[in-house]
C-alpha cells in the first residue's frame, strides 16, 4: 500500500463489512435440494436484491422467451452457481448505497452497477467461448472487479469528481486516478476485497484486471477480465461518458490461447448478445 492509498483508507471512519446475505450465502453448501431451498429462502428476505436477480435471470443475456417471476424458477432457469454468485456480488455493491443520496453520487453509482454486472456477463460469455471451466465464478469476479470506483464514490465523492475532471482534460481514466489520488481504483479496490477476506481469485482481478502481465497467480481468471472489462468498456456500458482509454493488453492472448482474429470475431458474437440486453438501457 503506497502513502497516498493509506491516508485516503485511514479517513474512512466506518469500514463496509460484507452484508449478512452474502455471508449466509457463501455459507450454503453446493448443489444439494436443501441448499437450493436455503439459498431461496435468504434471497426472498432482501426483496431489492431479488428484483435485481430475477432482472438479470429475465434479461435477454440467458436467452429465455417468458420471464420468471419467482427467485425458485430463476434457480432452475440460470442455476444454483450463477444465482448465488449474482446475489453475493450485488448484495456487497449494495453497502455503497449512500443512505442520502446525491444526484451526482446516486447516478454515478448505477453507471458503475451496471459496468460491473455487463462485465461480469461478458467475462462469463467469454469463458464458456473459450472452453475455460469457471463461466460460474468468474461472473462475480466481474461484479467485483471495480469495488474501487465504488468506495470512491461513496466515502471521497468529491475526489472522484475531480479524477473525472482531470479525465475530460487528459482523456485517460487510470493516469487521471493516479495525478489526483496517486493510486487507481485497482488498488484501493483489492485493498477492500483483503479486508474482506475474498478469495484470491477475486483479489487478484480486482487489483490486476488493467495490468494482467503483473498477476503471478489465477492467470486465467485475469486475464479474461482484463478482455472482459475492455470489450464491455468499448462497446456495451462504460462507467464514464466517453471513453475512458483503458489499454489493451495482447499478452492475454497468450494466456487464454487466442489470436487476434479470434478476438475480434469473440468481441462481434458478444457484442451481439449483450448489447440486445434491456437491463443496460
Amino acid at each position: 500500500m503506497n502513502d497516498s492509498l493509506r491516508l485516503y483508507v485511514q479517513k474512512i471512519s466506518k469500514l463496509p463489512t460484507i452484508p449478512i446475505i452474502a455471508q449466509e450465502i457463501l455459507n450454503i453448501v453446493d448443489d444439494d435440494l436443501a441448499s437450493i431451498n436455503k439459498l431461496e429462502n435468504i434471497i426472498e428476505k432482501d426483496p431489492a436484491i431479488s428484483a435485481k436477480i430475477l432482472s438479470v435471470a429475465n434479461s435477454a443475456f440467458f436467452g429465455y422467451q417468458t420471464q420468471s417471476g419467482t427467485i425458485a424458477n430463476a434457480i432452475i432457469r440460470i442455476g444454483v452457481n450463477n444465482v448465488k454468485n449474482i446475489a453475493i456480488g450485488i448484495s456487497m455493491m449494495t453497502v455503497f448505497i449512500d443512505e442520502k443520496p446525491i444526484g451526482t453520487v446516486d447516478a454515478q453509482y448505477q453507471r458503475i452497477f451496471k459496468h460491473s454486472l455487463a462485465v461480469g456477463m461478458v467475462a462469463r460469455q467469454l469463458s464458456r467461448e473459450l472452453k475455460i471451466n469457471i463461466s460460474d465464478e468468474i461472473f462475480i469476479n466481474g461484479i467485483l472487479h471495480d469495488l474501487g470506483f465504488m468506495v470512491l464514490n461513496r466515502y471521497f465523492p468529491q475526489m472522484f469528481l475531480n479524477v473525472l475532471g482531470e479525465f475530460r482534460k487528459i482523456k485517460c481514466l487510470l493516469e487521471a486516478e493516479k495525478k489526483i489520488l496517486g493510486f487507481t481504483h485497482a488498488d484501493i479496490g483489492m485493498w477492500l476485497a483483503d479486508k474482506w477476506n475474498l478469495p484470491e481469485d477475486i483479489i487478484d482481478t480486482t487489483l490486476y484486471h488493467h495490468t494482467p502481465l503483473l498477476a503471478r497467480s489465477n492467470q486465467n481468471h485475469v486475464a479474461l477480465m482484463h478482455i472482459a472489462d475492455y470489450i464491455t468498456t468499448k462497446n456495451v456500458f462504460n462507467i464514464t461518458e466517453t471513453d475512458p482509454d483503458y489499454p489493451l493488453d495482447m499478452s492475454t492472448f497468450d494466456i487464454l490461447g487466442i489470436s487476434e482474429n479470434d478476438f475480434n470475431e469473440i468481441e462481434t458474437t458478444i457484442n451481439k448478445e449483450i448489447l440486445s440486453d434491456e437491463i443496460f438501457n
